[in-house]
């Protein structure tokens, strides 16, 4: 897996080195490459399960990473550019959501509805400080559910057994979010209608 691989490359360098290894995975994620980052977001923190300060750090550091990952994208697709088909499919799928702006970003976080969500920025010319407000308001607090959980975990269950329920109670979290956003996507491709305007 590309995360351990990350975390064996930085071991040697103790509590910074899983720092680091924690923003390589995150960025690497952000820009679209999958790396279970709330998995070993909950594996970095039980190097000092009982630390409220190696807490806090793993949630700014998430948090910030996930912003820098999502801003990498951006530049990217703004750099290389993307075909006119596909960000006429994109700007039309965004039409048909909740909401079709920067606050998407936020809704993501609770119900992955849009994927490559850098991508998404530079196709659909949103605002970047509210992308970037959006983007860091749902990092902090979707880093700090899943830090709750396992520090939850680890204050109630014997050490070897609290990481496996974190990540389950993580795992389910995200399922439950991923199945909602699959029942909307089915919903609003059934209902059809006339997509609403760019803002």
């Amino acid at each position: 897996m590309i995360g351990e691989e990350i975390i064996d490359t930085f071991a040697s360098l103790g509590d910074v080195g899983m720092i680091l290894a924690l923003v390589a995975i995150i960025l690497i994620d952000g820009t679209g490459v999958p790396t279970l980052p709330e998995v070993w977001m909950i594996w970095i923190f039980s190097v000092h399960f009982d630390s409220i300060g190696w807490a806090v750090l793993i949630i700014v550091v998430a948090s910030i990473a996930s912003l820098g990952g999502n801003f990498i994208l951006y530049s990217i697709v703004k750099f290389v550019g993307m075909p006119k088909r596909i960000q006429k499919v994109m700007r039309k799928y965004t039409d048909f959501l909740i909401v079709s702006d920067e606050r998407l970003l936020l809704l993501n976080r609770v119900a992955p509805l849009v994927p490559y969500t850098g991508a998404f920025m530079a196709v659909c010319k949103w605002d970047l400080r509210k992308c970037a407000m959006y983007l860091i308001i749902g990092a902090l607090a979707k880093s700090t559910v899943v830090v709750a959980l396992a520090w939850l975990s680890y204050d109630n269950l014997r050490q070897d057994i609290a990481p496996w329920v974190a990540i389950i109670a993580v795992a389910v979290v995200i399922l439950v979010s991923i199945v909602a956003s699959v029942i909307y996507k089915r919903k609003i491709g059934i209902g059809g209608g006339t997509p609403r305007s760019q803002s």
